[in-house]
């Protein structure tokens, strides 16, 4: 895998099953034994990301399709052209039985050409919601990116918009910036509905635009008003734009992972905090002082629990709480409830979950 840690692992845990993506391929591996059990290639031949590109891949998505586990993934590719029909970039979806690493249906989407930029492309599962998911394409540049609504039970494209960056599905809807000018450069949060592409809602001028998952009816919104250039950082109701909360100001270059349960954690250089992910209310801060406790480096947090380290060693945190819990053997940077996958000298490294 390339790439590097400022931005998520391309890997989708699944029981003891780790999905690892790159831009040519996705392995199944099992992490009690570190055996590859299945390696999913697209049909058409991968387009090299470039040598600046250190980001290419993106992590898989697992989802439930007609009760089986699936895991959904992309891949840019060349279509070789065919007759009289030229050659093309486009987009294959995959989507594979998580417990038998077969694939089960592909789908090609077709991007728009660009001003012939569409060689230098990326494409990500987004997010689902019920039988629909969501695919983003854009250009490594930033300049240009589309949105494609898949129905997953069918399977097949149901809508598309193009000028138009998704970054988070929460709620039933999409949420990301709409470019209001040629470069991207001029942006508006906005929302779409995931089954039909209806755009729910549509925010103020903005630059620098960023959306993540906060919850299962939350969206954070990160930008800078156009006409004032004050910075904006709230959490608002996906499906309305409703402002629920203004995430904390004083943690510095503040990230937020959402457990995927009930509970936001945001995490920077100057500290750490738990925020309710139904209304965004604070749970917990650190440092606190008074406590004589220091804040955490946060590495992920899942289903109740924060990890991280503090005083050079692994921790854990109560979501909710903020308190100390046991600490674990290792700093995981992704988890379930079977395996944590952590980052040592060697490499990545799985281990098994205690519980």
């Amino acid at each position: 895998m390339t790439g590097d840690l400022n931005s998520a692992l391309p890997v989708a845990l699944y029981k003891t099953t780790a999905f690892l993506a790159s831009a040519k391929q996705m392995q199944a591996m099992d992490t009690a034994t570190g055996q590859v059990t299945a390696t999913i290639k697209p049909q058409g031949t991968p387009v090299d990301p470039g040598e600046f590109n250190t980001d290419p891949a993106t992590p898989p998505l697992l989802v439930t399709t007609q009760g089986t586990a699936t895991v959904l993934t992309s891949f840019v590719v060349k279509q070789a052209a065919t007759g009289t029909q030229a050659s093309h970039t486009v987009v294959e979806v995959h989507a594979t039985n998580a417990d038998t690493g077969k694939v089960m249906w592909r789908l090609t989407l077709r991007p728009p050409q660009w001003d012939g930029s569409s060689l230098d492309m990326r494409a990500a599962v987004v997010g689902a919601d019920g039988d629909s998911a969501v695919i983003r394409v854009s250009t490594n540049d930033g300049y240009h990116a589309a949105a494609y609504g898949l129905d997953l039970n069918s399977p097949r494209q149901v809508w598309s918009t193009d000028k138009v960056r998704v970054d988070a599905v929460a709620d039933g809807a999409v949420v990301g910036a709409v470019f209001s000018d040629d470069l991207g450069t001029v942006q508006r949060p906005a929302g779409f509905d995931v089954a039909t592409g209806k755009r729910l809602w549509l925010g103020e001028r903005s630059y620098d635009v960023k959306t993540s998952v906060a919850g299962q009816q939350l969206i954070r919104v990160q930008g800078a008003d156009y006409d004032s250039e004050e910075n904006y950082d709230r959490l608002v109701e996906s499906r309305t734009n409703r402002v629920r909360q203004t995430v904390l100001t004083d943690i510095d270059d503040a990230e937020c992972t959402y457990d995927g349960q009930s509970t936001l954690v945001c995490h920077g250089t100057s500290g750490a905090s738990g925020l309710d992910a139904s209304n965004g209310e604070v749970l917990w801060q650190l440092p606190d002082e008074q406590a004589d406790r220091i804040a955490p480096e946060v590495t992920t947090a899942w289903h109740g629990r924060v990890y991280g380290t503090a005083n050079n060693s692994p921790i854990a945190l109560d979501a909710r709480t903020g308190k100390d819990m046991p600490n674990p053997r290792t700093t995981p940077l992704l988890v379930n409830e079977s395996v944590g996958i952590a980052l040592d000298d060697s490499g990545l490294v799985a281990y098994p979950t205690i519980s």
